[in-house]
């Protein structure tokens, strides 16, 4: 599990409902193609789908996810797809031992790594960082861009600028105070490059 993922988690286990909505949405429509290559039902397949991530939240504080995030959630849905055709086939007695073989096989197959939230979340967290830094008051926003996007010392921003390397210092702390209060707290481990 990738350091994201698990800052996501531990935001999701603290009640953290926009890092848990942020999951769904990342994950939903994905999941819920995965489902119905087991159902071959998309109103089934989208239900197996919304019920698995009801009881991931209710059961947020329990979670214990030694895989990906992605492997994890895979494997999750494709356990609850299982469970809906057997208790299927004992209500309508219509899926043949063919097709659970078949499934039972996909089962066995490795669980791709390229889902991962990296890039969804750097995409999403580079757009909110951009907008929090066009929010900032005009000179708090110049000394920020100079010391963390141009990479210059307290010490060459105060020259450059003509003002007094503690006022950098005070500037630069306060960017970085309304950063943290802006970006939702399952997504402040991207915001550490800045500290």
């Amino acid at each position: 599990m990738t350091a994201i993922e698990r800052e996501l988690i531990d935001s999701i286990k603290k009640g953290n409902s926009k890092s848990f909505e942020l999951l769904f949405k990342t994950y939903y429509k994905r999941l819920c193609s995965f489902a119905f290559d087991y159902t071959h039902q998309l109103e089934t397949a989208e239900d197996i789908v919304k019920d698995f991530f009801v009881v991931f939240w209710s059961n947020r504080e329990m979670l214990e996810i030694k895989t990906s995030l992605s492997g994890y959630l895979f494997c999750s849905v494709r356990n609850a797809c299982i469970n809906y055709l057997e208790r299927d086939k004992r209500r309508k007695k219509t899926i043949s031992i063919e097709e659970l073989s078949r499934q039972e096989i996909k089962c066995s197959e490795p669980y791709s790594n390229d889902y991962f939230l990296d890039d969804i979340f750097e995409r999403e967290l580079e757009l909110k960082i951009s907008a929090a830094i066009d929010k900032l008051p005009a000179g708090c926003r110049e000394i920020f861009k100079l010391s963390r996007l141009e990479g210059l010392s307290h010490k060459k921003i105060s020259e450059k600028l003509n003002i007094a390397e503690n006022t950098v210092k005070v500037q630069i702390y306060n960017a970085l105070k309304s950063l943290k209060e802006t970006i939702i707290p399952g997504t402040i481990i991207l915001l550490q490059f800045f500290s």
